[in-house]
């Protein structure tokens, strides 16, 4: 028997906004503002211009599945070796040649970079992560630009373009440049946080091992017989495979689970079990069930075949 089986409760949703700002050299003091953000239940400050009024973008659903096909693998740690990789640029197209913004953790005068701050809130049981990408040029430089790519990274995966946005603005010797770049995943539920990417951050919120509490991605099948719970004695397997597929503007991440079952059932039940730790943000334990169709009348031994399917709709 097979299933294809969709578990999640919405579609995952990620967004861009985008907006550039030139300032003369003598606003910058003013210019800037203390904002206060938050993962979860605790605050932080950052330095930041002004964040309202941003223009949608373009996200690069091929960039995006590239960051989401190397978090799984290390997520369910299918992938060997760690890559260390810059957490973010942004790259700027101009007459003369590309200008490229790098990682800096911090704005300051006569300077490049692009710094990375990072936003986590629970609505309706389900979490929004947010990241505010601040590129600056403090220096004397001049030169004209026609578009922007942003690109990102998670801990330990490739750089990789996630969005990019047609823009037509001159910098000038005498003035200063900010772009603020705005990436959000929206409506996550808690059992597809580990497989919703966690960009490097400015707040060190990253995924983690803890030994004493293993991460787990465990697939129960209830068979009638056994305890339904995470943790349980039914016949289970855990996520060791996957697939992401690139369809229009959706990102789809499947796992394959198969399990041998013997005897008869009514229906077949199948729980999925997470848990993740993280740095600097509380560890999230979750679980999701669904009812299969019920089994050939009369069978003694069978194998139960499912797909959970993840989909990332990109606007």
């Amino acid at each position: 028997m097979s299933q294809k089986l969709v578990i999640h409760n919405e579609v995952v949703k990620v967004k861009g906004r985008v907006k550039v700002i030139t300032i003369k050299k003598d606003e910058f003091q003013k210019f800037l503002q203390l904002r206060k953000l938050r993962i979860l239940d605790k605050e932080y400050e950052a330095l930041m211009p002004p964040i309202d009024s941003l223009q949608k973008n373009t996200i690069d659903v091929n960039g995006l599945a590239t960051i989401i096909q190397q978090n799984t693998g290390m997520t369910l740690d299918i992938t060997s070796g760690f890559i260390t990789s810059s957490p973010a640029q942004i790259i700027l197209t101009t007459s003369g040649g590309n200008v490229t913004l790098s990682y800096n953790n911090g704005i300051s005068p006569n300077s490049q970079g692009v710094t990375v701050y990072m936003q986590v809130f629970q609505e309706s049981s389900n979490y929004t992560f947010q990241y505010y990408y601040i590129a600056f040029d403090t220096t004397n430089s001049s030169y004209s630009v026609s578009e922007l790519e942003l690109y990102a990274s998670v801990y330990g995966t490739s750089l990789a373009r996630i969005a990019y946005a047609s823009s037509s603005f001159t910098k000038t010797s005498d003035s200063y440049l900010f772009i603020t770049w705005l990436i959000e995943f929206q409506n996550i539920p808690p059992y597809l946080v580990p497989f919703t990417p966690i960009f490097q951050n400015n707040v060190n919120v990253y995924t983690t091992d803890d030994l004493t509490n293993p991460d787990y991605y465990t697939v129960y099948f209830n068979n009638n017989n056994c305890n339904f719970t995470c943790g349980g004695d039914c016949p289970s397997v855990n996520l060791n495979s996957f697939i992401v597929n690139v369809q229009n503007n959706t990102i789809i991440l499947e796992f394959p689970v198969t399990v041998p079952l013997q005897g008869t059932t009514s229906d077949i039940q199948l729980l999925l079990c997470i848990h993740q730790n993280f740095n600097n943000m509380p560890n999230i334990s979750a679980h999701t069930s669904t009812k299969l169709a019920p089994p050939v009348s009369g069978g003694i031994f069978y194998a139960v075949i499912a797909t959970i399917e993840i989909i990332y709709q990109v606007s």
